[in-house]
């Protein structure tokens, strides 16, 4: 009765192994000669059975179809010999689970901890799904014969190093610090430790600016539903080679014009000699958001008809306007006056 091969079930501690470690003898018989002996999940032979193996606490398993499982914690002394008799009484079959701590199966809804054994269902096949706490999840199918026995040891892949992607609707392009890795859903695997830009795009929708922090080992996770509401991004003031990001991601060099930005919060930095400067904004449903650099900063950049600067402009050129005219001008000015002396053509 062989166990389960499939991509996230694994079968360790090979009996060859034994001889390099401090050794005791197992001798193993069964009211059920032919039944197979696991130790520790790793398949010995069947029964009558007498093998080397190394001393200490070892999980002992012996199954023949159509009978429950014999289950014990045995412990072997270095060279004694431990005789066990495994008495098996008839049953319909079942599935045993191990796997990492905090491991869950869920078959059918139904959410198991790890270790488990259930009664073989009687359809002939299982589909589950195996999680566990710094892992990755994973689903199987496994076909059943009735009156088997299944020992099934989940080996999940870790969560370390996966960046995976999905949005709504799905697939959307997805840049992973500059390089395509896909359409959503993606997934990355092999991504160092430390900070990484998410840029998200789609023909018709609005692109999206993520960063992601992995420096704790954890998985990187972006979960995206794409909106057509966003304006265009206007960078100015920046040098030619001056690096330009948003939320993390580089969008290109000196100054510049990303159309469709998603809306919503939206950090620019621009890093130039070494130093960087860095604003805080809300890009709108529509229109643009212009920004430029400003010394160690990075401001909102005013239309020009709400600058002080248009204004003590065009102020020799009211001269014929009424006062109300000028009421109504000044009341146009969203920016208060710059500190310091400012210098205005009087009417």
């Amino acid at each position: 009765m062989p166990t389960v091969s499939l991509g996230v079930l694994v079968l360790g501690l090979l009996p060859s192994a034994f001889a390099a470690d401090s050794t005791g003898v197992l001798r193993l018989s069964s009211t059920t000669p032919g039944a197979e002996v696991y130790v520790d999940d790793a398949l010995l032979g069947t029964t009558p059975l007498t093998k080397y193996i190394p001393a200490g606490p070892h999980t002992l398993r012996v199954v023949a179809d159509n009978f429950e499982p014999y289950v014990r914690r045995i412990e072997v002394q270095a060279d004694k010999t431990l005789d066990v008799s495994a008495v098996l009484t008839a049953g319909p079959g079942s599935i045993e689970f191990s796997g990492p701590p905090g491991a869950t199966v869920s078959i059918g809804g139904q959410v198991y901890g790890v270790p488990v054994r259930i009664p073989s269902p009687s359809a002939s096949a299982l589909a589950y799904k195996a999680a566990a706490p710094g892992f990755e999840e994973a689903e199987a199918t496994m076909p059943l014969v009735k009156g088997r026995n299944y020992v099934v040891a989940l080996k999940l892949e870790s969560s370390e190093g996966v960046v995976a992607v999905v949005t709504n609707p799905a697939g959307a392009q997805v840049r992973l610090d500059g390089a395509d890795v896909g359409v959503t859903p993606a997934r990355q695997k092999g991504v160092a430790r430390g900070t990484h830009g998410v840029q998200v795009s789609m023909p018709g929708y609005a692109t999206v600016y993520r960063q992601l922090d992995t420096s704790k080992g954890g998985r990187g996770a972006v979960d995206v539903t794409l909106t057509k509401a966003g304006a265009e991004v206007v960078v100015n003031g920046a040098p030619a080679d001056a690096s330009v990001l948003f939320n993390g991601v580089e969008v290109g060099q000196g100054p510049l014009r990303i159309p469709a930005v998603a809306k919503g919060r939206l950090d620019v930095t621009v890093v130039t000699d070494g130093k960087q400067a860095t604003g805080k904004f809300t890009v709108p449903s529509e229109g643009t958001l212009t920004v430029r650099l400003s010394g160690s900063t990075v401001v909102e950049q005013k239309p020009i008809t709400q600058q002080w600067a248009f204004w003590a402009a065009i102020g020799g050129g009211t001269a014929a306007v009424a006062t109300t005219a000028a009421v109504v001008v000044a009341a146009n000015q969203p920016e208060p006056a710059p500190e310091g002396d400012v210098v205005v053509t009087l009417p």
